[in-house]
């Protein structure tokens, strides 16, 4: 992988991690805002809080699951692993590295990765 693309990717990962940590900040504010205004609802509010509550939680998961991969395909530029399929070994297409420059896999071995998920 050449170094203008590494550069550029790792570019794209930290403004990313940037934007997740923003975002997770800005979530936990609003469950905490939540919780707060908990106190004094009627019923049907505070099941309404509690929905809201979990859906924010789960939003928290999906970007600490967003998060370990950007480190983690940060770290694979740093060792000048990345571009490499974990699977295989050969290149990860430069398109798909566009667009996911976390990804660990090249298109062939994710589509045999994901038959395998498909077929449990």
């Amino acid at each position: 992988m050449t170094t203008s693309r590494q550069q550029k990717a790792k570019k794209e990962l930290e403004r990313r991690r940037a934007a997740v940590l923003q975002a997770t900040r800005r979530a936990e504010a609003e469950l905490d805002g939540l919780r707060l205004a908990e106190r004094g609802q009627e019923f049907e509010e505070v099941a309404q809080t509690e929905q809201s509550s979990a859906d924010l939680a789960r939003l928290n998961e999906a970007e600490r699951l967003e998060l370990r991969r950007i480190e983690a395909a940060l770290a694979r530029i740093d060792e000048g692993r990345w571009g490499e399929c974990a699977e295989c070994g050969r290149a990860i297409e430069a398109k798909r590295l566009e667009a996911l420059p976390w990804a660990i896999r090249c298109a062939g071995c994710a589509e045999a990765a994901e038959s395998r998920t498909k077929a449990v």
